[in-house]
């Protein structure tokens, strides 16, 4: 007996959502867990946006501050800030330019304050006496310089003992407890200065035999710990070398009674004697295994240090980078205002410059490209950064890099979308964003783990209205704010695996800054029969 064949139901389209991926970039999680309900959604990509706890944003652009001399990178920003004084310097090879206050910015023209140098790679200290404030500076090639808030001089300092040395021999300069100390280049030595003094004889306190693994002395610190033999904050002098061992000291002065070794510690090799922020009292620093906190380096086994360090979800990316972009001359500077820090890997010729951005109330990570930062700096709660063609440029500001576009690419960690044994077809997504005014997002389906973005979307509508530089004087209002825009139209997107994500890209080209925040992404898809 026949019977009737079943009549075949449409299949109906599932709907999933991919929250904004407020766990920042990640590269060292089971690719197989990416809904971790123990973990923030985090991102397989996430260039040019900033993950904040509530969404991820899309970055602001740069503008030039200041040109100092053609292709003559700039290698130091620094300030000097005593009352109501405060003043900007930038540093190349060949001298020091004064750059508070810029007529021209495209303009490689300006008066230098400093000239006749070899290097720009200036360490520099404010320190105050009973005589006034100052910075002093060294970079190990030239002679260190003195700054009283009007001119630049030689220092007064002299190194006994003979054996050819001077203040050109000094490489680093920091203080602890009310006296300069100062680092021998390519040595185990240091030397320091009287207590409250900015010259006058210099003595010796050398290392050589406080280190087993050789090197040379990098950088040093005053560096607090949460409790000390006495109690309470217990503030150290620490001492790092290019191999990564680290010796701290406590007591008012090597001469004095009071001075010991408290302990050592071994960390990854310091990326250079930049390449470290404050956190408080305690002190990061970025390093071969990783971005590491000095106070969990005395707590843990080397071995451990890796897994324990601040840059850990971005393992993979972070060992990339040592391995391609090179040991040395990374640079560290926190911007507390934004709740950011950057750390700048030295730019590679002919490829992309990254930035890596971690937001420290999070410890959630991104990667910022196409900023060529050869130096950082902070000058009255603003982000600065020196170029390789001579230029300073202010960090975060307007809509675009300098005039040009950029676009800002977000790919969530992929999901099974809770069917691990089938076929997922992604047929239609939108994302949902807040911004100024229209974002213009591009989506696109990515399965496998494999990520290929098509190319950057066109601008979005320009905006209209009271922007600075576009509404009329006197009818514009400056400052004033943009109710947010909600978007989130369904597109067609084409994408078919066992594991689905959905690529959000949005490029940012006018004036004024779109500030454009994913909040989640939805996909509808259809899932095939089990075992597909």
């Amino acid at each position: 007996m026949r019977m009737p064949t079943a009549k075949q139901r449409p299949r109906k389209s599932q709907l999933a959502s991919f929250p904004a991926p407020t766990g920042g970039k990640v590269s060292n999680r089971n690719l197989a867990l990416a809904r971790d309900p123990n973990q923030p959604p985090g991102a397989e990509v996430l260039d040019d946006y900033f993950p904040t706890a509530t969404g991820v944003v899309l970055r602001r652009g740069m503008v030039r501050r200041a040109s100092i001399v053609v292709d003559d990178p700039v290698l130091s920003i620094f300030t000097y800030i005593s009352g109501a004084a405060q003043k900007m310097f930038a540093a190349v090879s060949t001298g020091i330019r004064d750059i508070t206050t810029v007529a021209a910015p495209n303009t490689f023209a300006g008066p230098d304050v400093l000239t006749g140098q070899t290097s720009g790679n200036w360490n520099v200290v404010q320190f105050a006496t009973a005589g006034g404030t100052f910075l002093i500076g060294v970079n190990g090639t030239d002679p260190a310089f003195l700054y009283n808030g009007t001119t630049f001089s030689a220092t007064t300092i002299t190194v006994p003992f003979g054996g050819g040395l001077d203040t050109s021999d000094l490489s680093y300069v920091w203080v602890y407890k009310q006296r300069i100390y100062f680092l021998q280049k390519d040595s185990m030595n240091v030397w320091y200065l009287p207590v409250d003094s900015i010259g006058g004889a210099l003595t010796l306190l050398p290392l050589g035999g406080v280190f087993v693994r050789g090197g040379t002395l990098t950088w040093g610190q005053a560096w607090s710990l949460d409790s000390g033999g006495a109690g309470g904050l217990s503030e150290q002098c620490v001492f790092v070398t290019t191999e990564g061992e680290v010796a701290a000291y406590q007591g008012l002065f090597p001469g004095d009674t009071s001075w010991a070794k408290v302990s050592s510690y071994r960390i990854g090799r310091p990326m250079g004697d930049k390449a470290f922020m404050r956190a408080g009292g305690d002190i990061v620093i970025a390093t071969t295994v990783g971005f590491v906190s000095l106070a969990a380096a005395s707590r843990l086994d080397y071995a451990a240090l890796g897994q324990n360090a601040v840059s850990y979800p971005i393992e993979d990316d972070w060992a990339d980078a040592v391995r391609t972009r090179g040991q040395t001359d990374w640079r560290v500077e926190v911007w507390p205002d934004q709740q950011m820090a950057m750390i700048s890997p030295p730019p590679i010729v002919g490829q992309v410059p990254i930035l890596f951005v971690v937001n420290v109330n999070t410890g959630k990570w991104c990667v910022f490209h196409n900023w060529d930062v050869r130096s950082l700096g902070l000058f009255m709660g603003a982000m600065y950064f020196g170029s390789a063609n001579g230029a300073v440029r202010q960090a975060m500001v307007s809509g675009t890099d300098e005039g040009t576009p950029f676009t800002g690419q977000i790919v969530p960690l992929f999901e099974d979308l809770g069917h691990p044994g089938s076929l997922k077809i992604a047929k239609m997504a939108r994302a949902i964003m807040r911004s100024a005014f229209e974002a213009n997002p591009r989506l696109s389906g990515q399965s496998n783990y494999a990520v290929a973005l098509p190319p950057p979307p066109s601008l979005g509508p320009p905006p209209s209205g009271g922007e600075w530089g576009v509404g009329l004087w006197g009818e514009a209002l400056w400052g004033a704010d943009r109710a947010a825009i909600v978007t989130g139209d369904w597109v067609p997107v084409g994408a078919y695996g066992h594991d689905i994500s959905i690529g959000v890209q949005v490029t940012s080209g006018a004036v004024t800054p779109v500030d454009a925040e994913l909040v989640r992404v939805d996909v509808m898809f259809d899932v095939g029969e089990q075992g597909t």
